[in-house]
């Protein structure tokens, strides 16, 4: 049981309505996918996100209406990137928000096991086919890098894309214990940069790409700046299963074939 259902529950056995917002389709360089779901309480309290920012606080005002009429709504949304960067969140698009009303007699669907979301740091060659590859299984997308030309390229290969602002500033993501993150920015200042913060979520897996030196010199820099050692042990760096892959293609199928190994331990250890 995640986080999220577990609320639920929770809210559920102690007789407290709720508000489920999810967004039912959606369209641009959106830092939540089609899918997406985040939980309002009465007290304006959530749990989860459907982008941030402005977008959010309308759903959370949108909710509000709901809680008063007790019933189901739909909201269409647009967002230009000029009026999201005014917003102070990442980037823009369009879609749909649903508002699912729950309270005792009125129950919403349960929400489906999610399959987890791959967030790739860095477009480039590698970032790019790791992209393309992982939808060969069925596993969602997210692209994050701080150039538009390679956001918008990871976009039109089918991913979803976050243009950043810089790899210092990652915007708020729900990362959960079946996500994984892999960092393939660029350069050293931008791995770091991202190391420090993923050391920091829940997700299941986290590698980084990179010799065994390179590697080895940025968690020197992170633990002499306060990052537990035993946070940075979790890592897989350098990323990928050792198949002396060459080609930005060959790197992401060793990636892919490393986070198919961590997945298929998930389930393992799920039934035993």
């Amino acid at each position: 049981m995640t986080k999220f259902t577990e609320t639920i529950a929770q809210l559920r056995r102690a007789g407290q309505p709720f508000v489920l917002v999810s967004i039912t389709d959606g369209s641009g360089s959106m830092p939540r996918h089609t899918g997406a779901y985040m939980l309002v309480q009465e007290d304006g309290s959530t749990l989860g996100t459907v982008g941030g920012g402005i977008l959010e606080a309308r759903a959370i005002r949108q909710a509000m209406q709901v809680f008063a009429q007790r019933a189901d709504q739909d909201l269409a949304f647009s967002l230009t990137n000029e009026q999201a960067a005014d917003a102070e969140m990442i980037c823009g698009g369009s879609g749909t928000l649903h508002f699912a009303y729950d309270a005792p007699g009125h129950r919403v669907p349960d929400i489906p096991e999610q399959s987890g979301m791959l967030y790739i740091f860095g477009g480039g060659h590698v970032g790019l086919a790791l992209a393309r590859a992982a939808q060969l299984v069925d596993l969602p997308v997210t692209v994050l890098d701080d150039r538009a030309a390679y956001t918008d390229r990871a976009h039109a290969a089918g991913a979803e894309a976050v243009l950043l602002t810089g790899f210092d500033r990652i915007p708020a993501l729900e990362v959960g214990p079946h996500d994984l993150i892999a960092i393939v920015t660029r350069g050293h200042l931008g791995d770091a940069d991202v190391l420090r913060w993923a050391v920091e979520q829940d997700a299941g897996y986290i590698g980084m790409i990179g010799s065994r030196r390179k590697c080895q010199m940025l968690y020197d820099r992170l633990t002499a700046q306060g990052v537990p050692k035993s946070a940075l042990e979790q890592v897989h760096a350098p990323i990928g299963l050792a198949i002396d892959a060459e080609t930005p293609g060959e790197i992401a199928i060793s990636i892919l074939a490393e986070m198919i190994q961590v997945r298929a331990g998930w389930k393992e250890e799920k039934t035993q």
